[in-house]
């Protein structure tokens, strides 16, 4: 109920430890802000951002930061959306997956990865979400998914590789126009690894691990887990895979922000983006954008309204009123 009171779920509250006497509640985003105001910030054009096969389309003149897509699926019917990579069927999503070993289903809408999986075709063994099924049963599981987009799948650089490699471990950037400039600036980067109950997915709260970016210089601050009871745990190290996570540095950090500023400029009718960005060893992709970024990633390693130039945006924009 205090929780309540204060604008914040539950989970909220304990993972930001504001039971603590020197938490002071006003310098986050609260829940209530989150899903009354952030929400209505890319109006009216946040359908663009809420729907992976209209994201694809506003943003493919971005083709050098974009994963491939396919095929756009829908109770079993496949349409092309590849000239190069014909694929129209449901056996043709088999043969380029047996060709290419990888590749991605990922529900139009959707939030968290909850409607997205990963297939995988090991010599002839098929697996989706890393559990091995039979072709008749992956069928069966395709058709009966609500409207999908198939990709590529990214292949992450050996840094990220590394520390978790079961799941492409994606950088959460956050981009927000600064109305004095009218220039995007990069408000927080957080960095998230996979687990072994993610699914092959790098979802913080099901058991992943995030770790804040550094914006100047690209290196990894202590990563951070929920544990059952909710609370936030600091990790050096990842608690699976037992390698480094504090003060590994993104390669080529300032080429991959620029980039991502580079896109956010060409659309200004998106003030406030949360980009999921892999960083591989050609460059970066895009797998997506998010037009309400969860603040929980985001404010776990220290609250977002500490930020004077993150306060004025969200105060120019009424949220904070």
């Amino acid at each position: 109920m205090r929780a309540w009171r204060m604008g914040f779920l539950s989970p909220s509250y304990l993972l930001y430890e504001l039971d603590r006497r020197d938490r002071d509640p006003s310098r986050y985003v609260s829940d209530r802000m989150r899903y009354l105001r952030l929400s209505q910030l890319n109006a009216p054009y946040s359908a663009i951002l809420h729907d992976k096969l209209l994201f694809g389309e506003v943003f493919r003149r971005h083709r050098d930061v974009l994963p491939e897509t396919f095929a756009y699926v829908r109770r079993g019917r496949v349409t092309p959306r590849n000239h190069g990579v014909r694929v129209d069927s449901v056996d043709a999503i088999f043969d380029a997956l047996s060709r290419r070993g990888r590749l991605v289903l990922k529900g139009v809408r959707g939030w968290g990865g909850s409607s997205t999986i990963v297939m995988e075709d090991r010599r002839g063994e098929l697996l989706l979400a890393g559990t091995a099924t039979t072709r008749g049963a992956a069928r069966r599981s395709i058709v009966a998914r609500g409207p999908q987009i198939l990709t590529e799948y990214v292949e992450q650089a050996a840094y990220a590789r590394n520390v978790f490699p079961d799941s492409a471990n994606s950088i959460r950037i956050v981009t927000m126009i600064d109305d004095e400039t009218q220039k995007p600036f990069l408000a927080r980067a957080v960095h998230r690894f996979g687990g072994r109950h993610t699914r092959r997915m790098d979802n913080f709260t099901q058991g992943g691990v995030a770790a804040l970016v550094d914006p100047e210089t690209g290196r990894l601050q202590l990563g951070i887990r929920v544990l059952p009871s909710g609370r936030p745990e600091a990790v050096e190290r990842h608690p699976d895979t037992g390698a480094e996570i504090t003060g590994l540095v993104v390669p080529r950090w300032r080429e991959t922000v620029e980039r991502v500023l580079a896109v956010a400029r060409d659309h200004p009718y998106l003030p406030y983006v949360g980009w999921d960005v892999v960083v591989t060893d050609e460059g970066i992709r895009i797998l997506e954008g998010n037009s309400n970024s969860g603040t929980d990633i985001l404010q776990v390693h220290g609250p977002l309204l500490a930020d004077p130039r993150i306060r004025r945006f969200y105060e120019r924009r009424g949220v904070l009123s």
